[in-house]
């Protein structure tokens, strides 16, 4: 007999959507668990997600997708923004941060091309990173 071990802990991917609207970044997380609840922050202030969605996954898991649209100018000094997955059922909390300088893009979005002009004005805000272009 075999004994298999299912993660029931929640989880969270947190991405950088590409491009700009209306002089907006967006930023997207996803999390799941059994009662999955999407908290934003940055710098430990609250902030208002735009989207909020919920949906049933397999296994009686539930998905919930948020999405935070930063200004611009906010976005370009550097600031991190957290968002935190709890699951009250699971009594678990994972988050993850993301920042200018740190971005991921989303994988399932197009890709922006970014000048090289561009990446070195947005890479002067992060402190102790080489500019190669």
């Amino acid at each position: 007999m075999h004994t298999f071990r299912v993660s029931l802990d929640p989880s969270v991917e947190l991405l950088l959507v590409p491009g700009e609207e209306s002089g907006q970044q967006r930023l997207s997380c996803s999390g799941w668990g059994f009662d999955p609840q999407i908290k934003w922050s940055s710098e430990s202030q609250q902030k208002s997600p735009s989207t909020y969605d919920i949906s049933m996954g397999a296994g009686g898991r539930v998905a919930v997708t948020s999405q935070l649209l930063v200004p611009q100018k906010e976005w370009k000094t550097g600031k991190s923004f957290t968002c935190e997955v709890s699951d009250r059922i699971l009594k678990k909390d994972v988050q993850q941060e993301i920042s200018l300088c740190s971005g991921k893009m989303s994988p399932h979005m197009e890709q922006s091309v970014v000048s090289a002009e561009s990446t070195k004005k947005n890479k002067q805000a992060c402190p102790g990173e080489a500019i190669q272009i």
